[in-house]
């Protein structure tokens, strides 16, 4: 049987409402700008005035639904290091963002408990993004946050709690948050304990999929007739949907959204011990699996700011075009805590001036390419299974899709985003029934241009050793 369902999901500069009709296979979307506050280090939204846009969104997605077609399901999907302390039955902190990086004044803290132990308990080496610094330093300047019932509410549980009352959260969000204890999958009761929070602060995380319960009335009157009669399921983090979207599901297959950054990421049967990589793990929607996690950096910022400078022609991919390219770096080699910290800044090497700006765009992709390429040929050879790439998201391009299949010899495909939103809600509604839409391949490349590839990326993998050595020597120096 099809139901019409929705998905909220909040980022950290929109918030967006995405509605499905199966039984007609139309989707409604609107979404509405956020305007974090940004205090130096400290980046958040104000709670009441996000509402607000949340319900304003909610009514304006519905406005060209019948008034007679009900809402059945409402998922929550939003960024996972997001937080709220609640106290009392009221926000004691704005919503703080991912983007907040006041988590960096607590890096000597992390490393006193232990840089692998923290790791391979939780999956995630030190990051000034993630929950637990930021709740060490909130801690450390306001002790009394924490006094009594103060709970802590990722956003996700937040807009949960502020539509039904109910104070629940979900393990990928715990895990994303530094704060789950990986290999039982369960919170880490013992990290919490450590450094002097309530084994009561997170709230007891309920299954992906359970009902929560309708909407409280106090909402309810805000809200548009569509809604009335709707259920709040639980929900999770943002990249776990986008994964489910694109891959299916599927173990084995790897999901690079290409964004402003680039997230990498796989489902894994087992916690994969890995050598010069360290993916960050969490556990996923599914009891029977892992995600691992990557990122290759922001060279789709990089791309949009080459955009906004003139007009991009898409290059051929050319043994010419290849050789003549400026080599270019806006992405990382290696996700690691060392390889993150010192990757090159965004450089223009042998040739950027007089360069066309379709000509950089096109290095970039290279530049694009040779990082994803490396990353994963790093896990295949530690003995990760990957079958196959499927790239969505707005910088998606053939190019990209065509290169990459190129270097590593494995079918890769591209999957528009709306069709990974289609996937995602049809297994939301019937996991085990769903027909996806599957992802576009774009024809090989000719064994030449394979060759021309193949040698600029090692060279390129060289210089790029060169300028990670050359900004470790300055920073040292400095």
């Amino acid at each position: 049987m099809s139901s019409t369902s929705a998905l909220i999901d909040i980022g950290g500069s929109s918030v967006k409402v995405t509605i499905t009709d199966l039984s007609s296979g139309k989707t409604f979307e609107e979404q509405l700008p956020l305007n974090p506050v940004v205090r130096e280090k400290h980046v958040y939204l104000e709670t009441e005035a996000l509402f607000e846009k949340i319900v304003e969104v909610m009514n304006l997605a519905v406005q060209n639904l019948p008034h007679s077609l009900q809402i059945e399901k409402i998922f929550i999907s939003t960024i996972r290091q997001g937080f709220s302390l609640i106290k009392g039955g009221a926000e004691v902190t704005p919503l703080i963002l991912n983007s907040d990086t006041t988590g960096s004044f607590s890096q000597a803290d992390i490393e006193e408990y232990g840089s692998r132990r923290i790791y391979e308990e939780t999956g995630h080496w030190f990051s000034p993004q993630l929950t637990l610094p930021k709740l060490i330093q909130l801690r450390r300047v306001n002790s009394t946050l924490f006094e009594g019932d103060t709970r802590l509410l990722f956003a996700h549980d937040w807009l949960v709690w502020r539509l039904s009352n109910q104070m629940v959260t979900e393990m990928t969000l715990v895990s994303g948050g530094q704060l789950a204890f990986l290999p039982e999958k369960r919170v880490h009761y013992g990290l919490l304990e450590h450094f002097n929070f309530s084994p009561d602060l997170i709230p007891a995380p309920r299954r992906f999929g359970e009902i929560v319960g309708a909407i409280q009335p106090q909402v309810l009157r805000l809200l548009s007739q569509q809604w009335q009669s709707s259920q709040i399921l639980v929900g999770g983090g943002d990249s776990h949907f986008l994964h489910a979207g694109a891959s299916g599901n599927k173990l084995r297959r790897v999901v690079v959204s290409a964004g402003s950054s680039t997230p990498i990421s796989l489902l894994s049967s087992d916690l994969v011990i890995s050598g010069p990589l360290h993916p960050w793990k969490s556990t996923s929607f599914s009891s029977e699996s892992y995600l691992l996690e990557g990122n290759l950096g922001y060279p789709g910022m990089f791309y949009d700011w080459l955009r906004k400078q003139g007009e991009i022609e898409a290059q051929k991919i050319t043994i010419p075009n290849i050789t003549k390219a400026p080599t270019i770096f806006g992405s990382c080699n290696v996700w690691n805590e060392s390889k993150w910290e010192n990757r090159p800044a965004f450089s223009i090497l042998n040739g950027g001036a007089g360069r066309s700006i379709s000509e950089i765009a096109f290095g970039l992709t290279l530049d694009y390419a040779f990082a994803l390429t490396n990353q994963l040929t790093l896990l295949i050879s530690e003995g990760v299974p990957i079958e196959d790439v499927v790239v969505t998201g707005g910088g998606a391009h053939p190019a990209l899709v065509q290169i990459t299949q190129a270097l590593l010899d494995i079918p890769v495909s591209h999957i528009e985003p709306a069709a990974a939103i289609s996937n995602l809600f049809k297994l939301l509604e019937n996991p085990k029934e769903a027909v996806l839409e599957q992802g576009t391949s774009y024809p090989e490349l000719a064994a030449d241009v394979k060759g021309a590839l193949l040698k600029r990326a090692a060279l390129h993998s060289e210089m790029y050793l060169q300028v990670e050595g050359t900004r470790q020597v300055i920073q040292y120096a400095s």
